[in-house]
């Protein structure tokens, strides 16, 4: 396990949201704490390690 709750728990349905919306590449879903009325989290099907990388990495996205 990389200690990411997204990649790790979430997308491999270790942890049940209640889904938005699933593509290929993303999975929408309501947060399990959330701290709005509507809360919702949208997450590549690809894991990211860094934002600061990730401009690298979009070409391979």
């Amino acid at each position: 396990m990389s200690n990411d709750i997204y990649c790790d728990e979430i997308l491999n349905g270790l942890l049940p949201v209640k889904k938005v919306i699933e593509t290929e590449r993303v999975l929408a879903f309501y947060h399990t704490r959330p701290k709005f009325e509507a809360h919702i989290v949208v997450i590549p099907k690809k894991h990211i390690p860094s934002l600061i990388e990730y401009d690298e990495q979009r070409r391979k996205f």
